[in-house]
């Protein structure tokens, strides 16, 4: 009888620490995502003011990737052809206005976790297309330093923005 008892005690036990393991896990997905994405409505001037703020950061500096006509994403320089830099960017950011409902988005994800998982990210609505298209070398990315990836303009004055720092 008393082995029965101790056989209940273990597997509450066992149940109360998965529990308590859960409670942990999405306490953790909760706090990263509110530290990492932010999200609210914005005038159309200051999402603007939001954009200059960073392309100003790499001035005249091309994309790496642009649209072609086909409105595929193509690159116009490759990775490895750029130079070395003493500073690795630490997160992958995005910034995306919606002007129908005039919402400003903040996205930063760190490299350890473009690393790890996987690279689908959708920037547009619209069947646009997502970051594993770009096929994307993230040791790479992190060799060049900050780099402005991807500039996007659409007709319905959607943009998005995507780079490292």
């Amino acid at each position: 009888m008393a082995t029965t008892k101790t056989w209940i005690w273990i597997i509450a036990a066992c149940l109360g620490l998965c529990i308590v393991a859960l409670a942990a896990i999405a306490g953790l997905g909760i706090y990263f995502v509110a530290s990492n994405i932010s999200t609210g409505p914005t005038s159309s001037a200051d999402a603007l003011r939001a954009f200059d703020e960073i392309r100003r950061e790499f001035r005249d500096e091309r994309p790496l990737f642009e649209l072609d006509s086909d409105e595929r994403p193509r690159p116009t320089r490759h990775l490895r052809d750029l130079p070395t830099s003493p500073h690795n960017p630490q997160h992958l950011w995005i910034l995306a206005w919606d002007p129908d409902e005039e919402r400003l988005s903040r996205i930063s994800l760190p490299f350890w976790m473009l690393r790890l998982g996987d690279k689908n990210l959708d920037f547009r609505h619209d069947g646009g297309f997502d970051l594993q298209e770009l096929d994307l070398d993230f040791a790479q990315l992190e060799r060049v330093g900050p780099v402005l990836i991807f500039d996007l303009r659409t007709p319905d004055g959607e943009r998005v923005l995507v780079w490292t720092r």
